[in-house]
Formats: structure tokens, sequence, C-alpha cells
């Protein structure tokens, strides 16, 4: 069989001749080189250099939330879009899970606590134990049962009295 040259479409482009068939990258790659597929993972270092620089440039200084001041009035700037990044980079990081300090001081709550929550006394593990920050003595619950105690906090010892006659 005959190989025929491309022919030209109706406004008279002709198509290039289609290059051979390369194998998948995934098929050719060893597992130990394969590229992530995204962006690179951002670390707390890299946001907190990123966002330092900014402040510089801009004679910022950082809020309570850990950003500078949103660039009122100057949209589709350079500021407005590098403020952008860095607040989609901050929430990006922030929806992560706990950082390597936290987890350490979550595992010494929990070896003080013998591995136990201080609301139910249920057995507790690392992976299920959240951190009371509001407590005067620190201490790890299970999800629900921080949820508890915020509820309780909330309506205040007068209604927990009365939730207590009720059960």
């Amino acid at each position: 069989m005959t190989k025929r040259a491309p022919q030209p479409c109706c406004l008279g482009h002709t198509p290039s001749p289609s290059p051979a068939p390369r194998p998948p990258a995934a098929a050719t790659a060893s597992p130990s080189r394969r590229a992530r597929p995204g962006r690179p993972r951002l670390t707390p270092e890299e946001l907190r250099d990123r966002l330092a620089d900014y402040c510089t440039r801009y004679s910022l200084a950082l809020n309570d939330d850990g950003l500078p001041p949103f660039p009122a009035g100057q949209r589709e700037t350079v500021q407005h879009r590098e403020w952008m990044s860095l607040y989609k980079a901050h929430r990006r990081l922030s929806t992560r899970g706990p950082d390597a300090a936290d987890l350490e001081r979550r595992q010494e709550l929990l070896s003080a606590q013998h591995a136990r929550c201080v609301v139910c006394r249920k057995p507790l593990d690392l992976e299920d134990a959240r951190a009371d920050g509001q407590a005067a003595d620190a201490a790890v619950l299970h999800a629900r049962c921080l949820e508890l105690v915020a509820l309780a906090r909330a309506l205040g010892p007068e209604a927990l009295e009365r939730a207590r006659s009720r059960i």
C-alpha cells in the first residue's frame, strides 16, 4: 500500500505529516524519577519568605491573620495579583494538616493523658486527637468531645446545669 501525500484543506492549508507515536512518559520514566503533577508542595518557610518579600516591596506589615492588608482600590494591578497569589497560598497551607510542632505537642499531651480523652475517657490515638487551646490546662480530645466542650463554653455553666437535669 502506498502512502498518499497530505492534501490541502478548503482554506489552502496543507497539514504537516503526523510524527511517529511515542510511548507514554510513565512507561519510559523510572518510578523514582517521575515528576509529580501539579505545583510543587508549598512549605511554611517558603510562604513566610514570600510574605516578607511582598511586605518589604510595598512597605506593609502583616495583619492578625498573617497576611498583608488587601490592596483596596488597586484591582488588576501587579500588587493585587501578587496579594491574591499570597492569599491563595496562605489558604492552601492553612487547610493542610497540622505541622510537625503541633503533632509533637499533641503527642506529649496524649502520653500525659495515658492515651485517653479527658472528656469521655475512651482511648484516643494521635490521628483523632484534637488540641483544646482554650483550656487553662491544655489537653487533647476527640473531635466530638471538643465540639461538646466548645458548646458548653458558648452556653455557659447555667445552661450546662439545665442540660444535666435533662439527662
